[in-house]
């Protein structure tokens, strides 16, 4: 059976077991430790998740939270992909004579990707994300998510080859158009000189916009090895902060082995003035990109980076073993069509930075559900 063919009844089973993804997070909440995403912050997860369709679920969705004691929240980001329940779901939104400018944005997008002859879908696949911030201080109310476009590797690759700088002019004229900006020749400059300043191995790994926070658009370059590669890009990007302190901070990490087999990636918003004063240090582990086993043997790859985060006290240390939990996994669920399984692992670690250092640690888990494998059907 193919993956497409599993998609479909991965997502006809959702549809029987819930009316919306707020309710699939409901039935799971309990496999989640209250230290890592108290009931308060799940309140706020269910309600936002309760205005999208449970069929999102069938594909890989990320939970992000704090690890430190200065900020209580969370980030809800789910993949929409071509072709599926949910992308149909958006995109209907997208048609009606109400809808909002988020809506039609997510539905334009889809629609460009969903051309198979598209110059845009050429560079960043038929994938669209959405990125929802859940703050339990603040009215939930309606919010417009973050919309992401991921670049297929290597399109957007550091090495700088011909057509390059087209196909990043292509993506970027995408997501201005869909989010209803005007062209702005100083901000394309400024996205144009972050490119320029990656070395090869490196590359635009997200091009993202969050409309209702004002113009910028969110860059996220990976593939960085050691910190000092993360600190001589800031330097050839143009990032005018204080980079004494960051580089003192990821450098203790490092001396701790805290990045020993892990990819970098650094995220930053870019406008007209230039790269943003915030920067996001991101932790992959090496083992899960490139082990052909799958993502989900990943067991004990984390351990050095958690120890350095202890050690370092950017963590609260009670949530640590917690995470270490979610370090890989399948859990069982009976639900009303029958068992599924839950597939969960650590995604990814952020660190927020600014020129003072430290601003705030955050975990991602990645989460996905999927009916239970029939008997000639294992190999996932």
């Amino acid at each position: 059976m193919s993956f497409e063919d599993e998609w479909v009844i991965n997502e006809e089973c959702l549809l029987r077991e819930a009316g919306s993804l707020g309710e699939l997070f409901e039935q799971i909440q309990g496999l989640f430790s209250p230290l890592l995403i108290p009931g308060r912050v799940w309140e706020g997860l269910v309600e936002r998740a309760g205005e999208l369709p449970p069929t999102l679920a069938a594909f890989p969705l990320w939970l992000g939270f704090p690890l430190d004691e200065r900020q209580v929240g969370a980030e809800l980001c789910v993949s929409l992909l071509g072709g599926t329940r949910s992308a149909a779901f958006f995109q209907n939104g997208g048609r009606a004579e109400d809808a909002d400018l988020s809506t039609s944005s997510i539905a334009f997008l889809l629609g460009e990707t969903g051309l198979e002859e598209s110059p845009l879908r050429r560079v960043v696949g038929d994938r669209v994300l959405l990125e929802y911030h859940i703050d339990p201080a603040k009215p939930q109310g309606p919010q417009d998510p973050g919309i992401l476009l991921y670049p297929i590797r290597p399109t957007l690759a550091g090495d700088h080859a011909d057509g390059r700088l087209q196909d990043l002019g292509v993506a970027l004229d995408a997501m201005t158009s869909a989010v209803g900006w005007e062209p702005d020749a100083a901000e394309r400059r400024q996205v144009e000189r972050a490119y320029l300043a990656l070395k090869p191995d490196t590359r635009i790994g997200c091009i993202g916009a969050f409309p209702s926070r004002g113009r910028a658009l969110r860059l996220i370059m990976l593939g960085f090895v050691k910190a000092c590669d993360v600190m001589e890009f800031l330097v050839r990007a143009g990032w005018l902060g204080r980079r004494s302190a960051i580089a003192s901070v990821l450098a203790r990490l490092e001396e701790r082995g805290a990045f020993a087999r892990m990819q970098l990636g650094v995220r930053f918003d870019v406008s007209a003035a230039g790269l943003g004063s915030t920067l996001e240090l991101q932790v992959f582990s090496a083992n899960t990109i490139y082990d052909h086993t799958g993502w989900f043997k990943d067991k004990g790859c984390w351990t050095e980076l958690i120890e350095g985060l202890r050690e370092e006290r950017l963590a609260v240390p009670e949530k640590l073993p917690e995470l270490a939990k979610w370090s890989s996994g399948a859990k069982t669920l009976f639900g009303r069509s029958g068992p599924f399984l839950l597939l969960q692992r650590i995604h990814h670690f952020a660190i927020v930075l600014t020129g003072d250092g430290v601003e705030q640690v955050n975990a991602h888990v990645f989460l996905l559900m999927s009916r239970w494998p029939s008997r000639g059907n294992r190999s996932g």
